[in-house]
């Protein structure tokens, strides 16, 4: 009997230690392993020199959050919500709810250490002034298309109402891009060869209605095998893509065979048009309707070349963009000859931008330029002498009036300018570019006096919701215009 009272009394004391003691965890219980970033922010409570607060957006790999100008971004308190029990550092600095972190460093580094410590996730901030309106819906278009860096600027009038660079101009050096990098405007080097012309023209050296092949052409003697039509091109038919020298079928300037040799080379650009002469023939009457041509603008500098007894890009910087005070537009070159300030491009579904001989096509997509450039030039041709013309009034007319086609009324292109859009830009004059690993496009006074450029070193063959890059590019651009009209 004795025995068993001690044993009850063993039993007793060991279950009111337990019950003084708490709740005894079962030896072994797992630890999360979950390392989510859940919300990364900065709230206007916590950082008294914003009005509002503003939540980071993923695009692609990042997490990009904007804050407002004048925010000192070296003392910012972030709002991190994480998983369960989770440890996080910021750049490896433990991470106190409350503290002021730097966040001025191109990439900031949040790693999420977990619960059990057998799981590590690291993920980067890229924080930035701006206006989170439109930053925001940037982040997302970089995210849905997958494209690595944009530029945009924003101009009423003449003066620049937002500018700014989003994401990478060079990934592996986490170079931020800026409104000032050089991307490549593909098809918008069009108005850059349209710009020539009409210098020439004002300059009393050459008249849009001159023809361009045979005896009575500028070109006289430098292609064969011409037929009547190709006869009859004027520079007009070239600028206003009614020149017949390519039809629907395929696109010689980017078609391997044409603008190519067997090794790989490009061809000099008169073998291009040389060979594109030779296969298309007699399709429509010049004039007649509107079949947009790549090889029309590299026929037009070489008029350019001919007339002024200059290299295109000598004629194009000495001649047009000097008297804009423009001095970093270029013709671009293979990513060997890549500039210091100038983007990488990212190609998209095996597709290799790097390949296009843009010396060869300069007239129809080889320029680079930025979009803070692009603002300039826009104020020297938009009949506004705030800032003075480089042409004269009947010039920006003819530039800007829709084309009368003979044989159509399609009337929204110009010269070398589109125009018209149905639902888009009303009032403006804009035109888009189309290559591998570069999307662009820019607008020129609408009707409420809005510019703009949208810039992108990647192109993608994707679509969302509102349809594929140029599609969002169209809608973004046309609404940030709208939104800085005020």
């Amino acid at each position: 009997m004795k025995h068993m009272i001690a044993r009850w009394l063993s039993v007793g004391l060991l279950l009111l230690a337990v019950l003084a003691c708490g709740t005894v965890e079962p030896e072994g219980q797992d630890k999360s392993d979950k390392v989510s970033l859940l919300r990364f922010s900065f709230s206007a409570g916590d950082n008294p020199s914003m009005s509002s607060g503003s939540s980071a957006v993923l695009a692609n790999d990042y997490y990009c959050i904007t804050v407002p100008e004048g925010v000192d971004r070296s003392r910012l308190v972030p709002d991190i919500q994480f998983s369960d029990g989770a440890t996080v550092y910021i750049d490896e600095k433990p991470y106190a709810k409350g503290s002021a972190y730097d966040f001025s460093g191109n990439v900031q580094h949040v790693k999420i250490v977990s619960e059990s410590g057998e799981r590590t996730t690291t993920y980067k901030i890229l924080v930035k002034h701006g206006d989170a309106y439109i930053d925001n819906q940037v982040y997302q278009f970089m995210n849905d298309f997958h494209v690595p860096g944009v530029s945009i600027s924003i101009m009423k009038g003449t003066e620049i109402r937002y500018s700014s660079g989003f994401g990478f101009a060079d990934q592996s050096s986490q170079t931020r891009v800026t409104p000032d990098h050089l991307f490549r405007m593909a098809s918008i080097s069009k108005q850059f060869c349209t710009m020539c012309i009409m210098t020439l023209k004002e300059e009393g050296r050459l008249r849009l209605d001159d023809k361009v092949f045979g005896e009575n052409g500028i070109l006289k003697g430098i292609y064969t095998n011409l037929t009547p039509s190709y006869e009859a091109i004027t520079i007009r038919h070239l600028l206003s893509h009614s020149s017949a020298i390519c039809t629907g079928l395929s696109d010689p300037a980017f078609t391997w065979s044409y603008r190519m040799y067997s090794n790989g080379s490009p061809v000099p650009t008169d073998t291009l048009i040389q060979r594109t002469i030779n296969a298309h023939r007699d399709y429509f009457t010049p004039g007649s309707v509107y079949k947009y041509s790549n090889v029309g603008f590299c026929v037009l500098h070489r008029i350019v070349e001919v007339v002024s007894g200059k290299d295109y890009e000598s004629y194009l910087k000495e001649d047009v963009l000097d008297k804009m005070g423009i001095t970093d537009t270029h013709i671009g070159g293979y990513q060997y000859e890549r500039r210091s300030n100038e983007c990488i491009y990212y190609m998209q579904e095996g597709t290799d931008g790097y390949a296009n001989p843009l010396r060869e096509l300069a007239g129809a997509a080889g320029i680079i330029t930025s979009t803070n450039q692009m603002m300039r030039v826009l104020t020297f041709m938009d009949g506004d002498d705030t800032v003075p013309d480089i042409f004269s009034y009947e010039t920006l007319q003819e530039m800007y009036s829709p084309y009368l086609y003979t044989g159509s009324d399609y009337k929204r292109y110009g010269l070398g300018w589109r125009m018209n859009h149905s639902s888009l830009f009303q009032g403006a004059h804009y035109h888009g570019g189309n290559i591998a690993g570069t999307a662009t496009l820019w607008v020129g006074n609408t009707n409420q006096h809005m510019s703009g450029a949208f810039v992108c070193n990647s192109r993608a063959y994707n679509s969302n919701s509102s349809g594929d890059i140029d599609d969002n590019m169209y809608i973004l651009l046309n609404r940030f215009l709208q939104y800085f009209e005020n």
